[in-house]
């Protein structure tokens, strides 16, 4: 399956190496894991700016989805769905790549359930439904 983690699921994989982390160990074993550039560049941003992780940690995981992950630059305009404009570039990439799922612990972004055939759903309702 083709994959897209939101930002609150990667860092919460980082930070809690609870349900998330163990979600993303297995799509990295056996599935495909999109994200864009944008979704990486707010990953860092969020570690450094809001949640104060030193800049070499924070380098270690921006090296860690670059070797993990397809990092991809989606082209094209963004959805307007979702309040939040972050959560439309979530599913812009989600679009552009047709992934299978994109999981996220985003309340609004759940609340679609699903995007042109893409399954938004949580950590735990992957583990549910797939594992």
């Amino acid at each position: 399956m083709k994959i897209v983690f939101d930002t609150n699921v990667i860092l919460s994989a980082f930070l809690t190496h609870g349900l998330s982390s163990r979600v993303l160990d297995i799509c990295m074993d056996l599935h495909e894991i999109y994200i864009s550039t944008w979704i990486v560049r707010e990953v860092s941003e969020k570690l450094t700016n809001k949640l104060r992780i030193q800049l070499d940690e924070s380098e270690r995981v921006q090296n860690f989805l670059h070797s993990g992950f397809n990092i991809i630059k989606p082209s094209g305009g963004r959805p307007i769905i979702c309040r939040d404009e972050d959560d439309n570039n979530v599913l812009h990439i989600a679009d552009y790549i047709k992934v299978d799922l994109l999981i996220t612990g985003d309340k609004d972004l759940l609340d679609l359930k699903e995007y042109f055939g893409i399954k938004i759903l949580t950590p735990r309702e992957f583990i549910e439904n797939y594992y």
